[in-house]
Order: structure tokens, then sequence, then C-alpha cells
């Protein structure tokens, strides 16, 4: 018995290229996707390694900068010693385009007495301060030199409120808002309130016109260190890496600067992810 097949025949090349062309788009599909996820998978890493980083800063500031002034054997000399603005290389700014840096002592170690343990300051370097990298960092100076305490914070900013009067309360403008001033000449004393349109707010209204540079602030008469009773603080901090599909346009108020990234002159600066913290110490241990 003789059989015949029918329809035997393969796919034509017309099925052929369909189906090619279809996998394509799906091969296609899933390529982006996972180019996609595994874009914002680094992304998440280097945001998260940033806030690491900005966190960790601010609690030791934090924690050290409170405890100022703490003196159980009453030893002397313990408090805020120096406010001036500071470049990179820790000299003075006196054109205040430098970051806020700050000078601290108390009895950090329950010694019992005065040494270079108990001085310490912060301030922002290109670190490591013999080999610099060409990318700003916080440091910290126990008497050993400035040594890395946070990477890759941009810029970093401080005010203070204080008691001029003796009161035992901080002082305020005409506006009844509490005034948080800085040493604006390098002079070590306060001498600039910050809060320009007396708002009660330190933000970018504040600031120049066009949203970046240095704050105009009001004038006030100079008030020495001693005076200070609380101080806020700014830290800036951005990715290690650059994303050149993403464009910063951010405006930040780090104390006495407003830093627009996209506006700053930086070509580069605008493709680093930033992220702002900001908190306020009550110094306990001053003024008793």
């Amino acid at each position: 018995m003789d059989y015949k097949l029918s329809n035997n025949h393969g796919f034509t090349i017309i099925e052929l290229l369909i189906a090619l062309t279809i996998s394509g788009i799906v091969s296609a599909a899933l390529i982006t996707t996972f180019l996609s996820q595994q874009k914002s998978y680094v992304v998440q890493g280097h945001v998260a390694a940033m806030q690491q980083n900005l966190r960790g800063g601010m609690e030791m500031m934090t924690r050290e900068i409170r405890l100022v002034g703490y003196d159980p054997d009453n030893v002397g000399g313990m408090g805020i010693l120096d406010i001036s603005p500071r470049d990179i290389n820790d000299n003075i700014d006196i054109t205040m385009n430098g970051n806020g840096a700050i000078q601290v002592a108390a009895d950090f170690d329950d010694s019992g007495g005065s040494n270079a343990s108990d001085f310490i300051s912060f301030s922002i370097a290109d670190s490591p301060i013999g080999t610099p990298d060409g990318k700003l960092d916080l440091t910290r100076n126990a008497g050993a030199g400035r040594q890395l305490l946070a990477e890759n914070i941009e810029a970093m900013g401080f005010a203070f409120a204080y008691d001029a009067d003796g009161d035992g309360n901080l002082d305020v403008s005409a506006g009844g808002n509490v005034i948080w001033a800085v040493d604006s000449d390098g002079d070590n004393a306060l001498d600039l309130n910050l809060d320009t349109n007396d708002d009660g707010d330190i933000d970018s209204a504040d600031g120049p016109a066009g949203g970046n540079g240095l704050i105009t602030g009001t004038a006030i008469p100079n008030i020495n260190v001693g005076n200070i009773r609380a101080v806020r603080i700014w830290l800036l901090a951005r990715t290690d890496q650059r994303d050149p599909d993403y464009i910063n346009g951010h405006t930040y108020v780090v104390g006495h600067k407003v830093i627009s990234p996209n506006t700053d002159g930086d070509s580069t600066n605008d493709s680093y992810r930033m992220r702002l913290l900001t908190t306020t110490v009550k110094c306990r241990n001053l003024g008793l």
C-alpha cells in the first residue's frame, strides 16, 4: 500500500524572517531591561555609599561638638576655639570662598588634663593630604594632622547661634528669629547673620541672584566665639563616580554658600548625584 505525505514543506523564508524579527525584538527588550536594571543597581550602590559616608561623618562631628566645653576638672581653655572659613589647604580664607571649618576643645578622654587629643578640628581637604586624589573629603585633626573622616564631601558649612548679653537665651533678630551667624572676614569673630531676609530660614532666598555663590547676609557687631551656644552644620556629599546621563539641577545651601552644580561653572560637577544633610547641635557645656 502506498502512502502519500502532504503538507510536509519546511518554513518559508518569510516565516523565518518574521520569527527572527520577533526573536530580535524580544532579545533587545530583555537586554535593555537588563542593562537598565544593572545601571540602577550600580547607581543605588553609589548613592548608598555616599549616604553612609555622609551620615558617618555627621554623626562623629555631632557627637564631639556636643561635648564642647566639657571640663570637669576646670582645666580651662575648653570651648569653641576657631570658626574661620578655610580653603582645602587649611589656610584661613578671608574671601569666604572656602568651606566652613571649626576647632573645638573638651576633655574628650576624661583624662582630667589638657592634651593634644582634647583639641579637635574639622575641615574639608583633598585627602590623602600628601597624595591628593582630586576629590574633596571631610577630615578630622585630633593632634596628629588631618585624617580622613568621610569621603566625597563636596562642601561643609557652619553657622552659630550666640548669647551675647548673657541672659541665658539665644540672641534674636528684629523679626524675633534666632541669629545664625558666621565669620566672614577670617578674624575668628561672628559678624554676618546669614538670614538676610529675616524669615527664620537660611535658604536660597538669602543667596545671590542666579542661585549660585555666597550669601550676602546682614552685618552684625563682632561677637566673640566664647558667646556661641549652638552650632548648625551642613554637609554636602556626592557620589564617587559621575553619571554622564544625569544632570544635577538642584540648588543646595551649605552654610554661607549657595551651590547649583548645573550652573557653577564646573562642566563635570552636574553629573554627580548629591545629598545634603543638616543638623543643629546645642552645646550644653558652654555658658555654664
